[in-house]
This record gives C-alpha cells, sequence and structure tokens, in this order.
C-alpha cells in the first residue's frame, strides 16, 4: 500500500430509493406555488427539496411528458447541476440559461455560481473524524471505507508518519448534517471530518461548513467550501471516451443494459462527454442479457439481421440459390459496453458471432469483478476498460479487492495532501483508487489506469498519448 507524494518535483452512488408520487406531488405544488415570483426563501427550499431527490429520479422527472414549463426547467437546472462535473458546471448553467432565459429559477443560479474557497485543512491534522453508516442499508459499505482507513493510518505510522487520532461516528444516526458538523466544532472536535457516505447525507452540503469537510459522495452544490473524493462513474468515463478518441475512433455502438435504474446517470454523462470528444454514437442498443434475445437484438443492431433477410429474398428470386454472405454495417468503428460481469461474457462473443470480432471493445469498470479470473473471464478477450489501480493491481494473500476499501485507503491519507493542492502546487497524489489532483473547485479529480484482457486475465495498457 505505497502512498506517494509528487508535487512538481469511478453508480456508485448510494442513492435512497425513488420518492413516491406524494413526495412528487409536493414537490410540484412547491415550484406552482410561486409562479413567476416566488419569494427567495422559497428558492432555498425548493432547491433543497430537489437535492434530496437520487440523480436517476431527477433524471426520470426531466423526461416526462406532463410537466408544465415551472416543472420542467426546475427538474432540467437539478438533473444538470447534480450530473455535471465540477469543470463542465459552468458551461452546464449556461446553457440551461440560453434554453430558460424567462424561467424564474434564474434568480436561483447566482447561488449555483457563486465560488466560495475551500475551507483550509491545518497543516496539522491531529483529530480525523470519520462520519459513515456503521449500522443500517449501508453498514458494510461504511465498514469497508473505515478499514481502509485504519490500514492507510496504521501504515503511515509505520512509515514514522505522526498519524492523527481517528473519530468515528455512526451516520445512520444522522438525519440534519449541518447542525450535526456544527456540534463537533470545538477544542476536542476533528480538525476534518471525512464522509459522508450517504447520498442524502451529502446531499445536505449546499452551503458553507465550520470545519473542513472531505465528503465521499456527490454534494449537493451550491456554496459548499470543502472537498469531494468520490467513486462516481463520470470520470471513469471521461477517460474512457478520450481514449477512443485518441485510438482514432469516431462513430460509436453504444450498448447498455434495459431496465436497470443505475445505468442512467452514467447515459446522462455520456451523451456530452462523446461529444465534447467528437465521438457520434451512431447507434443505441438497450439490451437483455438473455441468449437469444441477446443474439436476435444484436443481429439487428448491427444489421445482421436484415442482410440475411435480403439474402433470403434474393434466393427466393433465382432459380439457384446465390451464395450468401452476411454483412454487418459498416459505419460502426468501435462499441462502448456498459455491462456487469454475467452480461459482458454474454455479448462479446454474441458480438463476434454477428462478424463484429474486429471491432474494438470498450467497457465501464462495472464488467471486471475485482478478482482475476481467467477461466470465466475468457469470453471477454480484447475488451479495454479503464478502473482503479487497488482492483487491477496483482497482490499476494487475500487482500481484499472492495472499492471502498480502496475509498477508505485514500481518505486516510489525502488529508496530508489537501493542503498543498488546496494552496495549487502542481503535481498529483498517488491513490488507490487513481491519480488524484485538485484541478479546480473541490472535487478531487482520479486518473486511472486502463487494462485489456488478455487470456482471461486484464493486462495493464500504456497510457494514451
Amino acid at each position: 500500500m505505497l502512498k506517494v507524494l509528487l508535487w512538481g518535483l469511478l453508480l456508485l452512488p448510494l442513492g435512497s430509493a425513488a420518492q413516491d408520487s406524494a413526495q412528487v406531488e409536493r414537490l410540484r405544488q412547491q415550484i406552482n406555488t410561486g409562479g413567476g415570483a416566488p419569494a427567495s426563501s422559497a428558492l432555498e427550499q425548493l432547491w433543497r427539496e430537489l437535492q434530496q431527490l437520487p440523480a436517476s429520479h431527477l433524471i426520470e422527472l426531466s423526461r416526462r411528458e406532463d410537466n408544465n414549463y415551472f416543472e420542467q426547467g426546475w427538474f432540467e437546472l437539478a438533473r444538470d447541476v447534480r450530473l455535471a462535473p465540477a469543470e463542465q458546471r459552468q458551461s452546464q448553467l449556461n446553457a440551461w440559461r440560453l434554453r430558460w432565459f424567462h424561467h424564474p429559477a434564474t434568480a436561483w443560479l447566482p447561488h449555483l455560481q457563486q465560488a466560495v474557497p475551500s475551507l483550509a485543512v491545518p497543516e496539522t491534522v491531529q483529530r480525523l473524524g470519520a462520519l459513515l453508516p456503521l449500522s443500517g442499508e449501508f453498514a458494510e459499505q461504511g465498514r469497508e471505507v473505515l478499514a481502509g482507513m485504519r490500514a492507510a493510518l496504521d501504515w503511515d505510522r509505520r512509515q514514522g508518519y505522526r498519524v492523527p487520532q481517528l473519530q468515528v461516528f455512526d451516520s445512520a444516526a444522522v438525519d440534519n448534517l449541518p447542525v450535526f458538523v456544527q456540534s463537533l466544532v470545538g477544542t476536542e472536535g476533528p480538525d476534518l471530518l471525512v464522509g459522508p457516505l450517504r447520498a442524502p447525507l451529502t446531499r445536505q452540503l449546499t452551503s458553507a461548513q465550520p470545519l473542513p469537510v472531505l465528503a465521499l459522495n456527490r454534494v449537493g452544490g451550491g456554496t459548499f467550501n470543502g472537498y469531494q473524493l468520490d467513486l462516481a462513474s463520470d470520470q471513469e468515463l471521461r477517460q474512457l471516451v478520450e481514449r477512443i478518441r485518441l485510438d482514432g475512433h469516431r462513430r460509436v455502438l453504444l450498448l447498455a443494459p434495459a431496465g436497470e435504474a443505475w445505468v442512467e446517470p452514467l447515459l446522462a454523462w455520456l451523451e456530452p462527454l462523446s461529444r465534447s470528444q467528437g465521438l457520434v454514437i451512431q447507434a443505441r442498443l438497450r439490451y437483455e442479457a438473455v441468449p437469444e434475445r441477446l443474439r436476435w437484438q444484436l443481429g439487428q443492431v448491427l444489421g445482421i439481421n436484415a442482410s440475411r433477410q435480403r439474402g433470403q429474398q434474393l434466393a427466393g428470386l433465382l432459380a439457384e440459390p446465390p451464395e450468401q454472405q452476411v454483412r454487418r454495417r459498416q459505419d460502426i468503428d468501435a462499441v462502448l459496453l456498459i455491462a456487469r460481469p454475467e452480461a459482458a461474457r454474454l455479448i462479446k462473443p454474441v458480438l463476434n458471432y454477428h462478424h463484429a470480432d474486429e471491432l474494438p471493445v470498450y467497457a465501464g469498470s462495472h464488467l471486471f469483478s475485482g478478482k482475476v479470473d481467467p477461466v470465466r473471464d475468457r469470453d471477454l478477450e480484447g475488451i479495454l476498460f479503464c478502473d482503479m489501480p487497488w482492483r487491477l493491481r496483482k497482490r499476494p494473500g487475500s487482500t481484499p479487492s472492495s472499492s471502498f476499501f480502496a475509498l477508505g485507503v485514500d481518505a486516510g491519507s489525502v488529508y496530508r495532501a489537501l493542503p498543498e493542492m488546496g494552496a495549487g502546487t502542481p503535481g498529483y497524489f498517488e491513490g488507490e483508487t487513481g491519480h488524484l489532483r485538485l484541478l479546480e473547485g473541490w472535487r478531487l479529480q482520479r486518473a486511472l489506469p486502463c487494462a485489456r484482457f488478455v487470456q482471461g486475465q486484464p493486462q495493464l495498457i500504456k497510457p494514451a498519448e
């Protein structure tokens, strides 16, 4: 677990379930009560309510055809702010303003655009707070993060570093995060609070806090003045799309599972990311991971079914059946795949069967279980994906491959680098979730290594030039 500071010398969201129809109706009433001129206090309350919704629900609401003008504008604004990476948030707000320049939500834009400097992390952190779900629905993930933090602190201690006292709090017992953070301020409170991990709490981080916070999930935005280290997949997808472009491909077939809510934010991120890299998503398929159905769906989107049908029609017109050569469509030069391991092991062989074996396949890290399994993964041959170093590094013994453990390892050590990062010192922190940089704003950017399956095992490849 080597940690290196070099200074100029990746839904997983843990969101709550979609709100019920009664809550949505209350939200609609709030939007429509103020009409075209809501009071400033109503704007703040409405924005807080919108930020309590999971990203997948915001996407769903923004697509409904029964929204009126006021509702549609608010839903799109909340969706765009939630999904936009930090460096693209301003451009997303500008694009929203062009579409909705008469909408009452324009009065709330200054609150979203206001730049607030991060609250400085002290040079020496004597007490490190960990606010994690240690009971309830997400206790397993919270304990993995905590185990990772303790492992990082123990490593630093054995290397001779002076490590802070770890103060642990169970976020399952916290409902109002700002009130809880305020209660920690004092001589015996933490110098830096790591967490929360639960999305309903991180979405409450919409205002300046009285002590530095390193949030471990997507925050609510607004005037939050802390830092964010998260496992959201937009950073992974950005690198994957850039890799496709640098490899010389431009016309992409996008494959994503049907009827699975976790994939919706990824698809929303992919559209602007692809456009920014000059890629065209030439065709889309929401596949069903059932062999017979999948074979037909891929045959349809690749043009194989149509080619075979044309051959059969021609054979019916000729006295002697011609020699038939089935051809796939030629306007696609790469495949971008979002799939869990079981589905990916079905899809790649079917692509090969449908004469698409020469098409390069790029995939999200979801297709890798984190455990090397050359027998089961032999059907993933040739697929390229990007993932965190912790999961790609070969390690002896039974070291956990959990992404949350790796998140804890970084959270338990990157605090030492935050003062330099906040000061704009060039360089990066060599973390287990990626090479971490604070390029701008408050979100730590993760640069990830990429690998390709060779004989059923992921092999690291050189960074794209």
